[in-house]
């Protein structure tokens, strides 16, 4: 058994490891439909577990699409080794990605002293909540806004339009890479 770590999404940890290979967080094991049914708890103590508890880690055995049902905290992790900052959470429905300008004023998301934020616009994009699912967008930016997918080796094309975002997806703002995720 392996376990996956809720950071970085890393699936190849051992069970018995307390902290993840890649990125170092602690590791947490979740449990899934059949091993709550082998304990014999029952599929409506589960949904009663997930409306109590939402940080209970509960896969559904046949679900198509297996994601964790946890809390509903948004982060965006870097992606780069010694990143001055190790994550971001945001706690509105919107924030803006950028670099503090003094005429513009603070952001969101300051990737200044991120390695590559050369290519970083001070008002480069802005996540938001919309239609009850998280898009971002390109706000004018010089070097683009580029989204991987999970599951994808290679970035897609430059956004010229709101995309959607799901848990586990790469975002390259400029050179700077952030993993967003809802945890």
């Amino acid at each position: 058994m392996t376990i996956t770590c809720d950071l970085c999404l890393y699936n190849r940890n051992s069970d018995k490891a307390q902290f993840c290979e890649i990125c170092g967080s602690e590791l947490k094991l979740s449990t899934t439909f059949s091993e709550t049914q082998d304990k014999g708890i029952q599929q409506q103590e589960i949904q009663t577990v997930i409306q109590t508890d939402k940080k209970a880690n509960i896969i559904p055995e046949n679900s198509i699409n297996s994601t964790l049902i946890t809390s509903n905290i948004v982060k965006l992790i870097p992606k780069q080794i010694g990143a001055p900052i190790p994550e971001f959470i945001i706690d509105s429905n919107n924030a803006i990605i950028g670099k503090f300008n003094r005429e513009i004023g603070p952001v969101e998301i300051d990737l200044d002293g991120f390695y590559g934020n050369n290519t970083v616009s001070s008002t480069h994009g802005e996540i938001y909540f919309e239609n009850n699912q998280w898009q971002i967008k390109d706000i004018g930016s010089n070097d683009g806004i580029y989204i991987k997918p999970t599951g994808k080796n290679r970035f897609g094309y430059r956004i010229n339009k709101p995309e959607i975002l799901k848990s586990g997806y790469e975002i390259a703002i400029g050179k700077v890479r952030l993993l967003f995720l809802i945890t």
